[in-house]
């Protein structure tokens, strides 16, 4: 059986999507992720050595020992390609039929979308994000089931956003009641949206990264660590990663 673990980025990033035909353990993704310099994680060796360094504010604005960047992961044509597989793969495990369209979370998620859909043989819904607002910009016809899915799931901020505003503008969508995501990091079993419904988080994998909310954050009043948005800009990215050198 192929082996994962061990492979270089060269290795990697010219992998067949076909051979990895299996679901990722967490330990294999998080070695993709790393690999192709999609996750950091606080150093606390280094916090102890002197060097508190930065660590991660979250959309939910909790702040986090660990992050992962869906963008830099998805970036090779063949990787994001394996992930839809993998999310085709773990939805194919619910033993129910297969939606009517398929939209991917944007901006994360928004080719991802396109993929499995593609892999499932579904219709693809555009979204599409305006400021801070989620637009379904597809017309889906009344009784039309969609699947959304997402890139991660800590607490289900960007999720809950997008179905309201999905509902707000076009009320007749059935959105099945699942998150599809590829890394579920916060450990939630289902999103509950006030006056919509119950959603079970579906994931690939399971990768439990410690939050907290800010007040209570050691990082912060422990370690002396500052927070910072690593997604916000190219630069805080670089930031983070270099912060405990």
């Amino acid at each position: 059986m192929l082996k994962i673990i061990g492979m270089t980025k060269e290795k990697l990033i010219a992998l067949d999507p076909q051979s990895v035909d299996w679901l990722l353990s967490g330990e294999e993704f998080v070695y993709i992720a790393e690999i192709l310099g999609a996750h950091w994680k606080y150093n606390y060796e280094a916090a102890k050595l002197g060097k508190p360094g930065l660590h991660a504010e979250l959309k939910s604005l909790l702040h986090s020992d660990g992050f992962f960047v869906s963008a830099i992961l998805l970036a090779p044509p063949n990787v994001r390609i394996i992930t839809a597989n993998q999310l085709v793969l773990r939805f194919n495990q619910l033993g129910i039929p297969k939606p009517d369209w398929v939209a991917g979370i944007p901006k994360g998620a928004t080719k991802l979308g396109e993929d499995v859909a593609q892999i499932m043989g579904v219709k693809n819904a555009k979204m599409q994000k305006e400021t801070e607002r989620i637009e379904l910009t597809t017309s889906i016809g009344p009784g039309e089931s969609l699947l959304l899915l997402e890139d991660f799931c800590t607490r289900g901020t960007g999720f809950t956003e997008a179905v309201r505003d999905i509902l707000a503008k076009q009320p007749q969508v059935k959105i099945l009641p699942y998150e599809l995501v590829i890394l579920n990091r916060g450990g939630l079993s289902e999103i509950v949206i006030e006056g919509v419904g119950s959603f079970q988080v579906v994931a690939v994998v399971e990768h439990r990264v410690n939050d907290w909310k800010p007040e209570e954050c050691p990082l912060c009043h422990q370690m002396g660590s500052k927070p910072i948005k690593p997604k916000a800009t190219d630069e805080n990215w670089r930031l983070i990663t270099t912060s405990q050198q």
